[in-house]
């Protein structure tokens, strides 16, 4: 099982690749630069359009070009755009707690309920310029974690 759906893994890829080309690509550029469907392609451009993280141009010279800076875009909104808001349990948020029908004896919906909020805080808190460059954008660190090379590991 995927933390990501396919399409929201698509969408970063799509996202990271028009982040490192900021002068811009065509669905057919990314579609074959990745060996993606071009329909495929197409459909994720068209929802991040429409949610604000991209714009498009037309014509001969056309495509599309990030709208926000990679610093401000957070993995949470372009999974709300993508996907569905973040939801670690079908008991995660108050209007599935709402349908659930065994959340009176339930034992570990507390518990649960706070290993959402922190992996949610996770997903609000990592931006694509983060996940770009980790060690330049944060000076050698990630997630608060040490960035090391492969040869300093023994």
């Amino acid at each position: 099982m995927s933390f990501f759906s396919r399409k929201m893994d698509y969408a970063l890829l799509v996202l990271s690749h028009l982040g490192k080309n900021q002068q811009g690509s065509s669905a057919r550029e990314i579609s074959t630069r990745y060996a993606i469907s071009r329909p495929f392609v197409a459909n994720i451009l068209k929802t991040l359009c429409h949610h604000g993280f991209l714009e498009s141009h037309r014509g001969v010279h056309g495509g599309y070009v990030l709208k926000r800076k990679p610093e401000s875009v957070s993995l949470a909104e372009v999974m709300n755009a993508i996907d569905e808001p973040f939801s670690l349990m079908e008991c995660s948020t108050e209007t599935d707690t709402l349908r659930c029908s065994i959340k009176p004896f339930c034992t570990i919906h507390t518990g649960m309920a706070e290993v959402h909020e922190k992996i949610k805080g996770i997903l609000q808190s990592v931006t694509l310029g983060e996940i770009l460059s980790p060690e330049s954008k944060t000076g050698g660190r990630f997630l608060g974690l040490e960035l090391v090379s492969s040869d300093q590991v023994e």
